[in-house]
């Protein structure tokens, strides 16, 4: 009769461990996963993102480099403006920031060929206005918003 109890008890507590561990460990799994779907998401977007600067050069009369980057992944570039466009000169690296109407020190675009957004195989033209520019060897690094890159030197 003992052991019928001892038996018993043992189960019971068993179960309670087993609801226990089921209560805390389910929840966490629940976050994990919600960043990981969140993760992966981030990841695939990034993967379909890619462009190309198929062109860059410069007029010192000007003050101005001009640069075409192609989108050549599968994804639509939606904010243009949030790129970041970095220019290595024979001196200094300078981060231009955009600028609608852009006069000095910073860069505008058009999407070229009439297009209404960068989407796959449209190119886009920047025009970088710089306060001074002088003949050289450049390079120009243009990332878009997650981060995807494209460099290209170039001479001036």
């Amino acid at each position: 009769m003992g052991n019928a109890i001892t038996s018993g008890l043992l189960i019971i507590a068993s179960v309670v461990a087993a609801l226990a561990l089921i209560n805390a460990v389910i929840p966490a799994l629940g976050k994990s996963s919600s960043a990981l779907i969140t993760a992966n998401s981030n990841a695939s977007e990034r993967i379909r993102t890619n462009i190309e600067i198929v062109h860059a050069t410069g007029d010192t009369a000007a003050k101005t480099v001009t640069v075409w980057v192609k989108n050549i992944g599968n994804t639509t570039i939606k904010d243009i403006t949030a790129s970041d466009i970095f220019l290595d000169t024979p001196s200094s690296v300078s981060r231009l920031s955009y600028t609608s109407g852009c006069v000095s020190d910073c860069w505008d675009y058009i999407l070229e060929g009439g297009a209404i957004s960068w989407q796959n195989t449209e190119t886009v033209k920047f025009t970088l206005t710089l306060s001074s520019l002088s003949t050289g060897v450049y390079s120009v690094t243009v990332s878009v918003f997650n981060g995807e890159s494209a460099d290209k030197d170039f001479s001036i």
